[in-house]
């Protein structure tokens, strides 16, 4: 695991402070999962515009291409594969 040192603002130590609180987890565990859900947000942001392609979603976020398949879902983004790239990726699996 790589060590940043970060700046909190007091609006953002006090949503950690809460959660530490309430779900009874340390600082630093509070202040990583909120960092995954931002990031996870972001991924599924740039995937709805189609900046990134599923693949690179997964990667990005860290989980299997199903998995975020499911992610994506559970935030209404339906896929942004084309017909084109259906049929490359049908007719490689033939192969």
């Amino acid at each position: 695991m790589i060590e940043k040192r970060i700046h909190l603002t007091e609006n953002l130590l006090k949503g950690v402070s809460y959660r530490v609180k309430i779900e009874d987890v340390d600082e630093s565990t509070a202040i990583r999962q909120f960092i995954r859900l931002g990031v996870m947000w972001y991924v599924v942001e740039l995937y709805k515009a189609g900046k990134i392609t599923l693949g690179e979603a997964a990667e990005l976020s860290g989980v299997s291409l199903r998995r975020m398949l499911d992610i994506l879902a559970e935030h209404g983004v339906k896929g942004n594969v084309k017909m084109d790239q259906q049929i490359k990726a049908l007719n490689y699996a033939k192969k």
